[in-house]
């Protein structure tokens, strides 16, 4: 008993510095950010005090009229909205562009052919083609959707080729070689080759989502977050302009922050593959 005692009295703990490094590793990521935000603000308040225009809006202002607006049922329920169809464009584009670029990347001959043409349509601006999708999908939540999830998967589907595209031909030939069957090669070999960019085509398509959810609902739509923005445009109300502008600031950074995270975490498990 009294030498089970002594080995738990002597089992080895953290260090103190390991703990204080970790603590100050955390620090020196997430400080950076919240002093940009902090001084961002405080160049808005001063620039707001030093114009003093009744149009530019301080951030007080702005934060209260958007209290005033979250407590309107009707501004409530077209951020909800909102909400909805970005997450839903954001799925579906991601899964089915993933899936699409990752059988297209595994052959070089439809790689040459499919995908200088994707590339030549994602050069175009996004918001030309919006008419096309309103005239087969007509004004409503079925064309938000469907324009948000174009503008995010053509992207996701580039990343997805690209990174299946690049995987060592070594390994598919050895994996051929031993007659590996396909979901086996699949699974084992390409999915973790490619999960680093596809986590970084993520990232990135939550941002394009979120545009053209916006772009949508500015142009032509009755309802969402986009047009409470171009009606408080219309109506000249910039502190009802700032305090969206503000509301879609802290809709988009968490979901950045969490992919971000995911990005970094797929980086550095599957980074070196």
């Amino acid at each position: 008993m009294s030498s089970t005692l002594d080995r738990v009295a002597t089992a080895p703990t953290a260090p103190p510095k390991a703990v204080s490094s970790a603590g100050r590793t955390n620090a020196r990521r997430f400080l950076p950010p919240v002093v940009v935000a902090v001084l961002a603000v405080l160049i808005w308040w001063i620039a707001a005090v030093l114009v003093d225009s009744l149009i530019f809006p301080t951030p007080a202002e702005a934060m209260a009229s958007l209290v005033e607006d979250l407590g309107k049922a009707d501004f409530r329920a077209n951020v909800g909205d909102s909400l909805r169809i970005l997450v839903l464009a954001f799925l579906a584009s991601t899964v089915v562009g993933s899936l699409l670029g990752l059988t297209l990347g595994l052959s070089p001959f439809w790689t040459r052919t499919i995908a200088p043409i994707v590339y030549s349509i994602n050069s175009i601006p996004k918001i030309v083609l919006y008419p096309i999708f309103l005239s087969f999908l007509g004004i409503g939540a079925l064309s938000r959707f469907g324009f948000s999830f174009y503008a995010a998967f053509i992207p996701m589907f580039l990343v997805a080729v690209e990174a299946t595209a690049s995987v060592q031909r070594i390994h598919l030939k050895m994996a051929a070689s031993l007659q590996v069957s396909w979901p086996r090669l699949i699974r084992q070999i390409v999915i973790p080759a490619v999960l680093p960019a596809l986590a970084t085509g993520m990232r990135m398509t939550f941002g394009l989502a979120f545009l053209g959810l916006l772009l949508a609902e500015m142009f032509s739509s009755s309802s969402g977050i986009g047009y409470e923005l171009l009606r408080n445009v219309s109506l000249v109300r910039m502190e009802n302009i700032m305090g969206t502008v503000v509301l879609i600031l802290v809709m988009a950074l968490p979901p950045t922050i969490a992919l971000q995270w995911l990005e970094t975490r797929i980086t550095s498990k599957y980074g070196g593959r």
